[in-house]
């Protein structure tokens, strides 16, 4: 049995410059770590932090049914969107199942952008091209974009100093615009997975190690400092944001997730799904997420078996790391709804039954620029 050769993003020599620990993940071959995903995590929420995202899919879908052709297939409600405004978005099957979360941006009348997670970009890529009609063209630009992610309370000032200053400060959060970034042409999106302020920078993937090396090298002063998967995991998760595959799937709906915010079920053009997520809603569904703190120094992973006082198993861990600003272990779980109020659950760790407490996400405050 043969495997696929891993492939590796427009910035994969800037990582072995860099000495980064390279993993497989999504079918590249991508950093890890540098110096550590503790110093890491924390160097982006006290100063900045620069992500090679460029395994995420990006596709365009183009006409003048766009906004409409996407709309039918996405939960949020799109008709809302402006040109240059971005959107988090579920794209469900027919039950109601998560086949993946992505942002949807309208860049122009006739235009809608689309940024897909990497482990599901094949699968993303059939389901627009099996579902939208010929009224509209589809492209998967992915392998001709890399996406850089500046994240960070410095993100801000040090992007500013290298291209449009005035635009970059008054973007609101969720907006982009086109513009140049040390003299390559961008697409600025104020967006982020780190629950700190930040910027997405859509560029042609050739002009990706330039951009990257001159981040670097401006941002030297203000603590800029590479960060790998590790920490980008670390920092989503003490936000409690959902990851594809641990707190949403195929079999996990957005509703179960905690994302009833971006289902409108009242939309003008039904979404596949909707019907399925209406009657999750109006009976409640049978599963929920929540957030833990762990009482003890090991870490819940994903897999493990929750119980209630009575020792029944009432759901099991999404996701589970060390958060370096509690000082703790940390957990995402879908639990039972009957038991999803309950202050106090065990996650079994190694057939040791440990006290988890819930509370509320996100775990640490957001520094999302939304104001």
């Amino acid at each position: 049995m043969t495997t696929q050769p891993l492939k590796k993003t427009p910035l994969y020599l800037n990582h072995l410059t860099l000495k980064a620990r390279m993993v497989p993940f999504a079918g590249y071959e991508m950093p890890v770590q540098y110096q550590g995903v503790l110093e890491e995590t924390k160097n982006c929420r006290t100063h900045a932090g620069l992500f090679d995202v460029s395994h995420m899919g990006q596709f365009s879908i183009r006409g003048k049914n766009a906004l409409d052709e996407v709309q039918k297939l996405v939960t949020n409600d799109l008709s809302k969107l402006q040109i240059g405004q971005a959107q988090y978005n579920i794209l469900c099957n027919e039950f109601g199942g998560s086949i993946d979360d992505l942002v949807v941006y309208r860049r122009a009348d006739d235009y809608v952008y689309i940024c897909v997670n990497a482990s599901n970009r094949e699968v993303d890529r059939k389901w627009f091209q099996d579902k939208l009609t010929s009224t509209v063209s589809f492209s998967d630009d992915s392998d001709e974009t890399a996406l850089i992610a500046i994240q960070g309370p410095k993100a801000e000032p040090i992007l500013a100093r290298l291209g449009d200053g005035k635009a970059i400060n008054s973007l609101k959060y969720y907006w982009a615009f086109e513009g140049a970034i040390a003299g390559i042409d961008s697409y600025i999106s104020r967006t982020g997975y780190t629950g700190e302020d930040g910027f997405e920078l859509y560029v042609n993937a050739h002009q990706a190690s330039k951009l990257w090396e001159r981040l670097l090298e401006e941002g030297k002063h203000d603590g800029l400092a590479p960060c790998g998967l590790g920490a980008r995991d670390t920092l989503r998760l003490e936000m409690g944001y959902p990851l594809h595959g641990h707190e949403l799937s195929s079999e996990i709906t957005p509703l179960q997730a905690g994302l009833s915010w971006v289902v409108k079920l009242q939309k003008t053009i039904p979404f596949i799904g909707q019907s399925a997520l209406t009657d999750e809603a109006q009976k409640g569904a049978k599963q929920v997420l929540r957030g833990y703190r762990v009482q003890d120094r090991r870490i819940a992973r994903q897999g493990y078996g929750v119980f209630n006082s009575s020792g029944q198993q009432v759901g099991h861990i999404t996701s589970g790391t060390h958060s370096p600003h509690l000082e703790a272990p940390i957990a995402l779980a879908l639990v039972d709804r009957t038991s999803a109020d309950e202050e106090t659950l065990w996650v079994d760790i190694r057939n040791n039954k440990i006290q988890m407490n819930r509370t509320k996400l996100p775990f640490i405050p957001s520094h999302t620029k939304k104001a």
